[in-house]
């Protein structure tokens, strides 16, 4: 009997330990394992990082939590079990500093999964309080201008939809999107990716 207590306290403090090293920070930045949940704990997505340095394999997964995609940090490549039907690729840098509104040899890629971003609209995405009466659904495109390792340097609007803007702005921000960066000619350059903000989800709360 006390073996049996003995072997259940480790197990109890192993689960704890690998809880607590969950979506944790080290010096400030994300470390670890992350976890994504959608409604009754379905798992959105996982990410890894090393204090900040996004490494390992990513795992995204749909509303049923079946797995959709993959993208691995140590190849660099992403594999698709569903076909990736999301594009929201805009333009690149140009080696003159010219914006060019086609494909480069590698597009950035979002790092995200569709019911991941649906699930955080739903639950952070608000109507305006002066369009709150009319409740037209509406989506607000985003451009998010990268750098070249991909990180998110600002954003601008691509489309002007009144009284939704600011809000979208706000969720855009507050989730803080993650791309890997636009390759050309074996370059990393600066790109720009639109992101959509569906105001439709506002409703589905």
């Amino acid at each position: 009997m006390r073996k049996r207590l003995l072997l259940f306290l480790q197990v109890l403090l192993v689960t704890f330990q690998f809880a607590v090293a969950q979506n944790a920070y080290k010096n400030g930045k994300k470390d670890g394992q992350w976890d994504y949940f959608g409604n009754n704990k379905i798992l959105l997505a996982r990410h890894f990082y090393n204090e900040g340095v996004k490494v390992g394999i990513w795992e995204f997964y749909d509303i049923q939590g079946k797995l959709s995609w993959t993208y691995n940090f140590n190849t660099l490549t992403a594999s698709y079990l569903v076909a990736n039907s999301e594009d929201g690729f805009y333009a690149y840098q140009g080696a003159g500093g010219q914006w060019v509104k086609q494909a480069p040899d590698t597009k950035p890629i979002w790092l995200s999964s569709q019911s991941q971003w649906n699930h955080f609209l739903v639950t952070h995405l608000k109507f305006p309080e002066e369009s709150a009466t009319a409740r037209v659904p509406g989506k607000v495109e985003i451009r998010v201008y990268l750098d070249e390792q991909g990180n998110v340097t600002g954003y601008k609007f691509a489309n002007n939809i009144e009284d939704l803007n600011t809000e979208a702005l706000r969720v855009a921000k507050l989730y803080n999107p993650e791309f890997t960066p636009a390759i050309n000619q074996g370059v990393k350059v600066k790109s720009i990716y639109t992101l959509k903000v569906s105001f439709k989800l506002a409703d589905y709360r």
